[in-house]
């Protein structure tokens, strides 16, 4: 006998309510202010699971599981403590013990399941820590129900033996030895980290698992929170897939966020909160206290990218500090340091200018090149002005550095100040540079010789706490992809290497000083690469363009 057909609009045949009720008749909550309770989906969850295990409407009684499923495999992307390792947990034991393969419709045209004759279930992660996620819960939920009673039941470390020889085990990219394992079912946990398509990356890994299952007639799942779309990780990858109609076999959950909130607005980010986690949230019956995560969310100590990605469901770029506080408050040479050295006419100085208008700051920095230490010439704050950037006061600034001091080079990001430049440049020839920041080769570059010099310990600065401040609200976000290198082995587990940006850790705050330092420090090391210490001056004014 057939599907006996839809009752209401949009109904389907699945196996997710055999599924569901086996779960929640067996198992128990493994963790959490609701542990050992009997185990229950929210209903966000038995959604996701119900379309899942989705089957053929018009699949014959004795049809193969596989070509009675409608989906292969299928993906559930939601926040942090959402609730998806426990879930994929339960799943995993229910191909292990439950009701997944298809065995016919029953006489009132309903689908039955059945348990697999065989099951190899595995728990796949980057590595053994984030494969913990799911695998202790797994052993745990075993341990505190019937299934440990079962005959041939075991649980070890790192297995869990089934009835009849069969077993479950967590994988991860260092046992790549046993990928050839005739796995029924994988549950994938985080996969939105599972990135690099060498041979031992973590995409390379995923997709040869899901070969494996084919193979076998089996399914598979992730859970992951929204990824870095600079990584291409294996989720992403799986996501752009379906979202982009090449793949119609696999399931997606991704309750995305409506909109960019500003996370200084209490109410809306609270609503969203509430909105994203949906039957998670407490308010919901769930276990997320949302007014907590909000905390989070709005900590200054929080970097945006992270917890916009993590907990209001933005793909976007992670990022990371510029320098670590240690390394910063080390290079430290105030008016209290012992070494503290102010600077003094006729100095030697390499300068870097970030400019704005209105918007943000602009700053003016200089580098001392006998001792390559950076010193504060000028920040001025819009919202100290009236609102806008005094433009002839940093004009007269910038003209009296170079009347003070013995300026080797300017480095100068033209925005919004290509007229004032071009008037500098008029004045002090090739010693004047443009140097946009928006060019990711050559940001990069200066990024990282600000960031080898602090390391080295070879750059210091004056203590000027506004640098201080700009240089803890200026995190590293990836750019465009760098292409190879000559040499570099494609096939191996070599990472992804990215341009860096300078961006900021959250809205509203300015980082035009710790620009203007960076910039400070790329002019300096270039006049110091053409001679400017040994008094080959004729050298730094001829080749000062060179980087333009």
């Amino acid at each position: 006998m057939p599907w006996r057909g839809p009752r209401e609009p949009g109904e389907f045949p699945t196996l997710g309510y055999a599924i569901a009720e086996w779960a929640e008749a067996t198992l128990r909550i493994p963790d959490g202010p609701r542990v050992g309770r009997p185990w229950r989906y929210t209903d966000d969850q038995l959604r996701h699971l119900l379309h899942s295990y989705r089957l053929h409407a018009e699949a014959p009684g004795d049809a193969a599981t596989a070509a009675a499923m409608r989906y292969r495999g299928d993906q559930w992307i939601a926040p942090q403590k959402a609730g998806k390792d426990p879930v994929l947990a339960t799943r995993c034991l229910a191909h292990a013990f439950g009701p997944v393969e298809f065995a016919g419709w029953d006489a009132a045209g309903e689908p039955v399941g059945r348990p697999h004759p065989s099951p190899w279930v595995a728990v796949a992660a980057l590595n053994d820590e984030q494969t913990d996620n799911t695998w202790l819960p797994i052993q745990v939920m075993v341990r505190n129900s019937v299934l440990v009673d079962l005959p041939g039941v075991q649980v070890n470390l790192d297995e869990v033996l089934l009835p009849g020889g069969a077993k479950m085990e967590p994988l991860s990219t260092t046992a790549m030895g046993r990928l050839g394992g005739r796995f029924t079912f994988v549950g994938i946990t985080e996969s939105g980290l599972m990135v690099g398509t060498g041979r031992r990356g973590g995409v390379a890994f995923g997709r040869t698992l899901k070969r494996n299952v084919a193979g076998m007639g089996g399914s598979w799942a992730e859970v992951t929170n929204p990824w870095d779309p600079t990584e291409e990780s294996l989720a992403q990858q799986q996501h752009e897939a379906v979202e982009r109609g090449h793949v119609d076999d696999v399931w997606v959950t991704f309750r995305k966020s409506r909109r960019r909130v500003p996370l200084d607005d209490d109410a809306a980010v609270l609503d969203e909160l509430e909105y994203l986690y949906g039957d998670a949230s407490t308010r919901r019956g769930g276990w997320v206290v949302c007014e907590r995560i909000r905390g989070e969310v709005q900590d200054p100590s929080s970097g945006e990218a992270e917890v916009r990605r993590f907990f209001l469901q933005e793909i976007t770029a992670g990022t990371r500090p510029l320098v670590q506080p240690s390394v910063w408050a080390a290079a430290g040479r105030g008016p209290e340091h012992h070494e503290h050295d102010p600077l003094v006419p006729g100095d030697l100085v390499a300068l870097g200018f970030d400019g704005s208008r209105s918007r943000d700051a602009t700053a003016l920095w200089a580098l001392r090149l006998r001792d390559r230490r950076l010193h504060a010439l000028g920040l001025w704050v819009p919202a100290e002005h009236g609102g806008r950037v005094p433009r002839p006061d940093v004009d007269a600034a910038v003209r009296a550095a170079f009347e003070a001091y013995d300026v080797a080079m300017l480095y100068a990001d033209p925005y919004r100040w290509q007229d004032y430049l071009d008037t500098w440049a008029a004045v002090w020839g090739k010693r004047v540079v443009e140097f946009p920041t928006t060019v990711e080769t050559r940001m990069d570059a200066a990024i990282e010789r600000f960031r080898t010099a602090l390391a080295t310990g070879e750059l210091t600065h004056d203590g000027d706490p506004r640098l201080t401040r700009h240089v803890a609200d200026t995190a590293l976000a990836k750019g465009k992809r760098k292409p190879p290198r000559d040499g570099d082995d494609l096939d191996g587990p070599a990472p992804v290497e990215h341009y860096l940006r300078a961006v900021k850790r959250r809205d509203g705050v300015l980082i035009d000083a710790s620009i203007a330092a960076i910039l400070a420090v790329a002019a300096g090391g270039q006049a110091i690469e053409q001679g400017a210490l040994v008094g080959d001056r004729d050298r730094v004014v001829l080749e000062g363009s060179l980087m333009a």
